[in-house]
C-alpha cells in the first residue's frame, strides 16, 4: 500500500520516500519459530533531523523480537522505542545528536530501522507504516511518500484477469458503450505491467483506456495504443520515477471502454501480458480472458434418445474392436449401459445433470459440463442389474432444471419399448453329469443367444460431442 503525506514533486518526481524493504516476503519455509528481518528505509532525504513512525503487524502470525537503529541514523538519539505485541505495533522515534546545526540534517538514502520478527503461524500480514513523521532541522515535517511491506508463508498465484468475465446484455445495441476492467489479484511488488487486449472489430470498437486506481495517479504511461483495424488495446505502465518498491495486493490496473457496433459476440483476449517487480524481474502469473455478447440468449436442453447396450468384441481386419450392441433384455445380475443423448438447442453454454431410471428407481447420474449451444453429447450410465427383480421396466431419463429453459418438456425422454430383466439361468449338476449333458448345455446356450441377445434396431444419435 502506498500513501502520500504532504507530497511535493518536481517534474513528477517525488523527493522523499519512507518504505519497508524488502517490499514483500513470500516464503513457505518461514514456519513457526523461524525469523526474518526487514528494514525501514528512507530515500531522497533532505536535511533529515529526526523521524517517528508506527509499524503495525498481525499478532497471530508474527511477533517483533528485536529493533535496532539503522546505519543511516547510527549516531542518533533514540527517544522512543515502544513495542506492543498485544495490539501488534512498534513505535519508534529518533533524532540527530543535540547540537546539530540548523540545516545540518542528513541527506540521501539509507536504513532508519532494522526490525527482526519471529513467525508464529501460517498466514499473512501487512507491515503497515503509518503516522510517519520525518522532520528537518527546522522542526518542519518533510513531505514524503510511504510504502508498506507484506509477509506471507502462504503460496498465492498472481492473476491478471478481465472483470467482469462475461458481459452478456442484449440491450447493448449499436452505439451503446460499456467498460471492463483489467484487474490484478495477489500482486507482490508490482512495479510495472503491460498487456494486449484483443477484440472483434465487427462487433466492438475500443474507444478509451485509462489507468485504474491500483497504481498512483502519476504513474508513467509507457505505451498507450488502440488499433481498431487489427482489434487490440496495448497498454504499458510503470510506477512513478523514484518509487523504490511496487504495489502489493489486489486492484484495478486499467479501465477499457468499448462502443458496440453490431449484434454479435467477441472474446476479450488478454495476451502478451507482462508483470515486473521493482528489481525488473518478471512476475509469474495466470491470465483469464473475458467475453462480450449482445445476442439474445436462450436456454433449451433436450434429451433426444436413449439406448440400452452391451459391449461385444469383434475381430476385424484392423484388429479387435469393442462394439456397442443394442439389447432389450438381460438376465438379472448382468451389466449393461444406458446411453442418453442430449442436445443444447439454446445459445447459452449449460452445465447440468442427467439421471437415468428404471420405473421410478435411479440407475445413476452423470454431470454434463459446459455444453455449448448447438452441440450434442452422449452420456453413458452403467446399470448393474444385480438385485433387480425379474420383470419388465420402463427406461427413462431426465435432466436437472436449467434456469430459464424455454422448453422443459423435452428435458425428459422415455424409451418406447419396455426393458426386460430375466431369470438367471442355471443348470442342475446332474444334467451336466448325464451322458447327453454337454449337448444339452450347448443347445441351451444357443437358444439363449438366439432368443435373448437378438439386437433391436439401432437408435439414431451420435457417440461423441458434435455440432448440429
Amino acid at each position: 500500500m502506498v500513501s502520500m503525506v504532504g507530497v511535493s514533486s518536481v517534474h513528477g518526481q517525488i523527493y522523499t520516500t519512507l518504505y519497508v524493504s524488502p517490499p514483500s516476503i513470500i516464503d513457505t519455509t518461514k514456519t513457526a519459530g523461524t525469523t526474518f528481518t526487514i528494514n525501514v528505509n528512507i530515500k531522497n532525504a533532505t536535511d533529515l533531523y529526526g523521524f517517528e513512525f508506527f509499524l503495525n503487524y498481525t499478532t497471530t502470525v508474527l511477533t517483533v523480537t528485536d529493533v535496532t537503529l539503522g546505519p543511516f541514523f547510527e549516531d542518533a538519539f533514540t527517544w522512543r522505542d515502544d513495542r506492543n505485541d498485544t495490539l501488534g505495533y512498534i513505535r519508534y522515534a529518533a533524532t540527530l545528536p543535540l547540537g546539530t546545526p540548523t540545516g545540518g540534517g542528513l541527506n540521501g538514502s539509507g536504513t532508519l530501522l532494522i526490525v527482526t520478527l519471529t513467525v508464529d503461524s501460517i498466514g499473512e500480514s501487512i507491515l503497515d507504516l503509518w503516522n510517519t513523521k520525518p522532520n528537518n532541522s527546522w522542526g518542519e515535517r518533510i513531505a514524503h511518500t510511504v510504502y508498506d511491506g507484506y509477509f506471507s508463508n502462504i503460496v498465492r498465484h498472481t492473476k491478471l484477469y478481465v472483470d467482469p468475465e462475461d458481459t452478456i446484455d442484449p440491450d447493448l445495441t449499436a452505439g451503446e458503450n460499456f467498460t471492463i476492467n483489467v484487474n490484478i489479484l495477489n500482486a507482490t511488488d508490482l512495479y510495472g505491467f503491460e498487456f494486449f487486449l484483443n477484440y472483434t472489430t465487427t462487433v466492438l470498437t475500443a474507444t478509451n483506456v485509462t489507468l485504474g486506481p491500483f497504481f498512483p495517479e502519476d504513474s508513467r504511461i509507457v505505451h498507450e495504443e488502440i488499433n481498431d483495424t487489427l482489434g487490440y488495446v496495448w497498454y504499458n505502465v510503470t510506477m512513478p520515477l523514484g518509487s523504490p518498491v511496487g504495489e502489493t495486493g489486489d486492484g484495478i490496473l486499467a479501465n477499457v471502454t468499448f462502443t458496440v457496433d453490431s449484434i454479435g459476440e467477441s472474446r476479450l483476449d488478454l495476451c502478451n501480458t507482462k508483470l515486473v517487480d521493482s528489481e525488473g524481474d518478471r512476475i509469474e502469473h495466470n491470465t483469464m480472458d473475458g467475453s462480450f455478447s449482445n445476442e439474445l440468449m436462450t436456454h433449451d436442453i433436450a434429451i433426444t434418445d436413449i439406448r440400452t447396450t452391451v459391449t461385444t468384441v469383434e475381430e476385424t481386419d484392423i484388429g479387435t474392436i469393442l462394439v456397442p450392441e443394442d439389447v432389450s433384455e438381460v438376465h438379472a445380475g448382468e451389466k449393461l449401459n444406458v446411453t442418453v443423448y442430449v442436445k443444447n438447442n439454446g445459445t447459452s453454454t449449460e452445465t447440468f445433470n442427467v439421471t437415468a431410471y428404471y420405473d421410478d428407481n435411479i440407475i445413476g447420474t452423470e454431470n454434463v459440463t459446459l455444453l455449448e449451444g448447438g452441440f450434442s453429447k452422449t452420456v453413458t450410465i452403467e446399470w448393474n442389474t444385480g438385485g433387480v427383480a425379474v420383470g419388465n421396466y420402463t427406461i427413462r431419463a431426465e435432466t436437472s432444471d436449467v434456469e430459464g429453459d424455454i422448453n422443459p418438456d423435452n428435458n425428459r425422454f422415455t424409451m418406447e419399448d419396455e426393458f426386460s430383466v430375466l431369470w438367471t439361468q442355471t443348470f442342475p449338476i446332474e444334467l451336466v453329469a448325464a451322458a447327453g449333458g454337454i449337448v444339452l448345455i450347448v443347445a441351451a446356450v444357443a437358444v439363449y443367444f438366439l432368443k435373448f441377445r437378438r439386437p433391436k434396431s439401432v437408435a439414431e444419435g451420435t457417440l461423441s460431442e458434435s455440432k448440429g
